[in-house]
């Protein structure tokens, strides 16, 4: 749900001065904060629920500890909301909001950690925002997980638990036709639903494949097949995931990845995942315009981050009669691209290496594509053990190992 507008149409408490800072005048804490992005999303937030949810004030409370509630717990709620238990005369926590600063994307990862304040506090709803979007979900306790809810729910909704859970149904995708792959009206009107899945400077041949391997990747009734080689083993198509990877630069790519579940070649399990993007244009080079982006992502337990940004419109061959070659010159940040290649002509299974640079495939491209065509499927498999290979080299630099 977007709420910027609502949150901003609210007013923020009054400003003073404090040893040199601005800070609000907290009226629920009853103390001065310092001014910064996340607090002032904090305040517009419990002020809404306060004002435009109907929550009495003295049910509102800030950044509490879980320690207050459990010993020993570690971390702070930015809000929670309480109910009046009557029959013994005291509050318990009904709701609880985590909030970001505006350049905070909603991830899972976001979710996670209300949900693991709203588990110590027993509560029943977990509120997330960053002050632009609002999602609320309700726990349910006979699956024990947490189900969205299709509104932000008023405070005697969530204490009457009067809400509707919408119904997600894993439906076929309708995919476009060949005839509607080369319609560009059709193409921009695609692009603009949701997350750009390509350039606005793209190519029209461009365009049409980046569609097709965006349908193809959500496209859940075909499964990329299970299959060994010798530097991986695909173990499970594990399908569709919201994702967040950044990159080198600082740079967040977020949406639906197809993920997939993979052995290394050091018997390490690891999460790959492929999506494709429409990058826009740098404002700060007027010669570098917006372009397609294929984006082959790896989780790590700690961070996670893009192995392959590879730049469609730039290394992709497209012939007139629909064949496109797919190479790479092996390049990583400021790493020399004869690691890469190195590395990929030592112990590349799927891969091979030419006077172009690496070889990731060939598709046919006048067809709908598929994750279990044969050929679409070479190309996954050469993508997902790329990613690998270049998460060695990486690794052989920090470790300092020559290769």
């Amino acid at each position: 749900m977007i709420i910027k507008e609502k949150l901003k149409s609210i007013a923020l408490p009054d400003i003073y001065m404090r040893e040199g800072k601005e800070c609000y005048y907290d009226t629920y804490r009853k103390k001065l904060i310092e001014i910064t992005p996340e607090e002032t999303v904090r305040q517009r937030v419990a002020a809404y629920f306060e004002k435009e949810c109907g929550v009495p004030k003295e049910m509102i409370e800030l950044e509490v500890p879980m320690s207050y509630y459990v010993t020993g717990a570690t971390g702070r709620a930015d809000i929670i909301i309480h109910a009046y238990d009557v029959e013994n005369d005291c509050i318990y926590p009904i709701a609880i909001i985590e909030c970001k600063k505006e350049d905070v994307l909603l991830t899972a990862r976001v979710a996670d950690q209300a949900i693991r304040y709203c588990d110590i506090l027993c509560g029943k709803y977990i509120i997330i925002t960053n002050g632009i979007e609002m999602l609320m979900y309700v726990y349910q306790e006979d699956s024990n997980s947490y189900a969205i809810i299709n509104e932000i729910l008023a405070y005697r909704k969530m204490l009457t638990d009067d809400y509707i859970i919408p119904e997600f149904k894993t439906e076929k995708i309708l995919r476009m036709s060949m005839d509607e792959l080369k319609n560009q009206k059709l193409l921009i009107d695609y692009n603009e639903q949701g997350t750009w899945v390509f350039g606005e400077d793209s190519s029209s041949e461009v365009r049409s494949f980046a569609v097709n391997f965006d349908q193809a990747l959500l496209d859940i009734e075909h499964k990329l097949p299970v299959k060994k080689f010798k530097t991986f083993e695909l173990l499970e198509d594990i399908g569709q995931r919201f994702m967040d990877y950044g990159n080198a630069g600082g740079g967040h790519f977020y949406g639906i990845y197809r993920s997939f579940l993979v052995k290394d070649r050091f018997c390490e399990t690891q999460i790959v995942s492929i999506n494709i993007f429409g990058t826009a244009s740098d404002f700060h080079d007027e010669h570098r315009g917006s372009y397609t982006s294929l984006m082959v992502s790896i989780d790590r337990l700690k961070t996670s981050h893009n192995s392959l940004q590879y730049n469609v419109d730039k290394y992709a061959q497209f012939s007139p009669d629909g064949i496109v070659k797919f190479t790479h010159n092996g390049k990583i940040g400021n790493f020399k691209s004869a690691d890469v290649m190195n590395k990929v002509k030592k112990y590349g299974d799927c891969l091979n290496v030419s006077d172009k640079g690496v070889e990731l495939g060939i598709l046919h491209i006048n067809k709908l594509l598929f994750l279990d065509d044969k050929e679409v499927s070479e190309f996954v498999y050469k993508l997902i053990e790329y990613a690998l290979l270049r998460e060695e080299v990486r690794r052989d630099k920090r470790n300092k190992v020559r290769i």
